[in-house]
């Protein structure tokens, strides 16, 4: 989590949602049937993401122990990965440890936040230095210098590039002026060159004594904060979950209740993928309103790749537990395939372990992460995986070793 909880609290006042109401493909707009989908709910397997799937045992060594809920960012030949204050380099094919990217502190190379945005063009990562900075560093561990960024408080995050700009999302979770804007891009000297205005309206200025209570749940990586007021009223908030990624060399753009993605193009949106719920429509309301809602949808998690886009919903955001419901969206067939089941896709490839995925690549992969011990416990029960050539690599895992990382491709 970025800011504290307070900060992520204020931020859940007067957040509204599109509304959904069934509608006719359109040319360039892509649309996720999965009111259809409910209807027909069945186990996902690993297959429909992909044909080919590796396993990347990461190398343990003192100098690249990774820490509780870690993340991962698949790049060509690297893997990043990156938890609590650390954020380390491994190579793709081997696991093997390159070198640990930044660190945080108050001296000048020092990062804010540990979460990597890995620019294509220049081949370098930046990291969040508030509170208008990006520190830059190449994958070698190197520091290369920092940009300082056009940009009033709150500092915008994440981040995404497009060829010699940077394009950052504006939160506003401390509550600030943002002069309407959702999105500003800079140049690569750090001057703004434009802004995107929200789909939603601003926040009020808000105080904490004005919050009465804060309650947490995990929604998987998710993280939904519900937050009651003085006054009697209450609003949630949808955090850790993607904002801005590239696709096939588009900025793809989505927020928190909004169900539809959209492409950002200067300083316009055009939707480019819909979800269409149906009946069970989380309208604008929910946001502060929680009857009625039990049985409602969220899209929360979105995951596109040039040929399949992966999502999660959230069912029940107001119960105490939420249901989370996996769908993939084809692409080429326009086909939406949900089930019920957080527990990931099952592997029908090698039969391994069940695939959660947590991140895509710009080659069109997915990817996520397996804990050590897990692995394990996996590999003593079947002992028949080492004649496996795709499992074989895993023999060797301990419980204490770092996490692997599985990747899933087309093989196309």
């Amino acid at each position: 989590m970025k800011r504290n909880y307070i900060y992520l609290a204020l931020a859940a006042c007067l957040l509204t949602a599109c509304k959904d109401t069934p509608q006719q493909a359109k040319e360039g707009l892509m649309i996720a049937d999965v009111a259809a989908a409910m209807d027909n709910l069945s186990p996902l397997q690993l297959s429909e993401l992909g044909s080919t799937v590796r396993y990347v045992p990461l190398e343990t060594t003192d100098s690249c122990l990774i820490g509780r809920d870690p993340m991962v960012t698949v790049l060509e030949n690297l893997i990043l990965i990156y938890s609590g204050k650390d954020c380390f380099c491994f190579d793709k094919a081997t696991g093997k440890f390159v070198a640990q990217i930044g660190h945080p502190g108050e001296d000048p190379q020092a990062y804010s936040d540990a979460e990597p945005y890995y620019n294509p063009y220049d081949k370098l990562i930046y990291f969040v230095r508030e509170p208008n900075k990006l520190q830059k560093y190449d994958t070698a561990g190197r520091y290369i210098g920092e940009l300082s960024l056009a940009t009033m408080p709150p500092m915008p995050s994440p981040f995404v590039f497009s060829d010699s700009l940077v394009l950052g999302y504006y939160a506003n979770m401390a509550q600030q002026d943002i002069a309407g804007r959702v999105l500003a891009t800079f140049d690569g000297q750090g001057n703004l060159q434009d802004t995107v205005a929200g789909i939603l309206p601003s926040l009020p200025p808000m105080n904490v004594n004005d919050i009465a209570s804060i309650s947490v749940k995990r929604l998987g990586t998710p993280v939904f904060i519900y937050t009651r007021f003085q006054d009697g009223t209450a609003s949630g908030n949808i955090l850790n979950c993607p904002v801005l990624w590239t696709c096939d060399g588009q900025i793809r753009f989505k927020e928190q209740f909004i169900d539809t993605v959209y492409t950002v193009e200067g300083n316009r949106l055009r939707p480019a993928l819909a979800f269409h719920t149906g009946k069970w429509h989380l309208g604008a309301e929910a946001q502060h309103e929680t009857s009625g809602t039990r049985d409602k949808l969220l899209p929360v998690t979105v995951l596109e790749t040039p040929e399949k886009v992966f999502f999660q919903c959230a069912q029940g955001l107001y119960e105490n537990i939420p249901t989370m419901l996996n769908g993939i969206y084809d692409k080429q067939t326009g086909s939406t395939h949900m089930a019920s089941t957080a527990d990931g896709l099952t592997d029908d490839v090698n039969g391994f372990l069940p695939f959660m995925p947590q991140t895509c690549t710009l080659q069109g992969a997915f990817a996520g992460i397996l804990p050590a011990e897990d692995v394990e416990e996996w590999m003593a029960g079947h002992p028949e995986a080492k004649n496996n050539s795709a499992l074989a690599p895993l023999a060797g895992v301990k419980a204490e070793d770092n996490p692997v990382v599985v990747i899933v491709e087309s093989g196309l």
